[in-house]
């Protein structure tokens, strides 16, 4: 028995965002059935020539179940239903209408299953004059200021290597009104619908930003707002064999051990320097990073609480001793034989194991969900023939 044992997911959605959140979910236990196209189109660049089969899916589709259904039929849509009848949530992540014009829409479940809780995932929410706008993770943090406020003054935009909108704005919003919206299930009975705009968790992001630009306090500028360049004890410096170090010593006891171990104790008064003043502060810094490798300041600064790290490279960090020692790099069983090293839970919670399930084959699970529905199997077999589900 694990934490969501017993709660029965529907997961409708593509690309990123949904996928991952319904991740989560079935990780910590959840019954997670991925509703597949019976025959799939390639749809980004992470897929591979046999659906479901490549890296990324493996990963984003593991602990769940996989059910082909064509929608767009009759009976798929009598399928989706009678397992909506019974089921705890709904993700979907098409554009606003959609489901609509499927008949899987919230109004139309939630007239049988009052008690789900329906999450729609979209790039800028189900309301509003963009609602029917195309876009992608880039599309989404453009309109939030995000990537606006990403890479150095006067620089352009720097891309950034994580999909904030798709993961934060989307994924890990839509879990968390989920959970929230079981939680009150507990006490009232009755779900919830739910409506993930990207853009909107993208904005919510901004924690540090937003209050102040909105109380007319600052005017944020690329590379020149609060722990983004603007001091420089926040900041990222070149060392002697071309890699970083990046030194972050915020508070006054920090700052002053830092400069201290550097040597360079006139610096004291300059951690948070601004304009003229700070780029020489800046500038007396990286001359002195410039002297040594990133992994000789390393050692030098082992042991000294200042908040200093090396910027570390994606494999460098997926193979460090403490990634490793907490366990966010796991063997998962894969659907294609043998094990997959992949990402581990990022939650740790007592008692619950950390041994995420495999992902599915497309359409592995069609008998067995059909069958649980009451269908013999000369009519799964029909079924099939039709192209309801994916044919063998």
């Amino acid at each position: 028995m694990t934490l969501l044992s017993g709660i029965r997911v529907l997961d409708l959605s593509l690309q990123l965002p949904g996928p991952y959140c319904t991740m989560m979910m079935a990780d910590y236990g959840a019954d997670v059935v991925k509703i597949d196209e019976p025959e799939p189109r390639v749809r980004n660049p992470f897929s591979a020539e046999e659906p479901g089969t490549g890296s990324v899916e493996r990963y984003l589709n593991r602990g769940k179940k996989s059910l082909t259904l064509n929608l767009k039929s009759d009976e798929g849509k009598e399928i989706f239903r009678k397992l909506a009848a019974g089921a705890d949530v709904v993700v979907e992540g098409f554009r606003p209408g959609v489901v609509k014009r499927l008949g899987v829409d919230p109004g139309t479940l939630r007239a049988e299953n009052p008690r789900l809780v329906y999450c729609s995932i979209s790039g800028y929410g189900q309301t509003g004059p963009m609602r029917d706008t195309a876009g992608h993770d880039i599309n989404y943090i453009s309109y939030a200021g995000v990537l606006g406020a990403c890479g150095r003054k006067g620089e352009p935009p720097t891309l950034p290597p994580v999909q904030i909108g798709d993961l934060f704005g989307g994924g890990m919003m839509a879990l968390s009104g989920i959970l929230m919206a079981l939680l009150e299930r507990q006490r009232t009975g009755k779900g919830r619908v739910i409506d993930v705009s990207m853009t909107d968790g993208s904005l919510a992001m901004l924690a540090l930003v937003a209050p102040s630009v909105l109380a007319g306090e600052m005017v944020p500028e690329r590379g020149n707002m609060v722990l983004t360049g603007m001091f420089p004890c926040y900041e990222a410096y070149r060392c002697a064999d071309g890699e970083y170090v990046s030194v972050g010593p915020l508070e006054a006891w920090f700052w002053k051990g830092f400069v201290e171990a550097l040597g360079r104790p006139d610096l004291t008064d300059g951690q948070y320097a601004l304009g003229e003043e700070g780029e020489r502060v800046t500038s007396e810094l990286s001359k002195v990073f410039a002297g040594k490798t990133r992994d000789e300041w390393v050692r030098a600064f082992e042991g000294k609480d200042v908040c200093l790290s090396p910027v570390l490279s994606v494999l460098d960090a997926l193979s460090h001793p403490n990634t490793l020692a907490r366990k966010m790099v796991l063997p998962v069983e894969s659907p294609l034989g043998g094990t997959d090293r992949q990402l581990g839970m990022p939650i740790k919670i007592d008692g619950v194991p950390e041994a995420p399930r495999r992902a599915p084959l497309l359409g592995e699970h069609d008998d067995e969900i059909l069958a649980g529905l009451g269908y013999t199997k000369g009519r799964i077999a029909d079924l099939r023939a039709k192209g309801v589900i994916r044919k063998r």
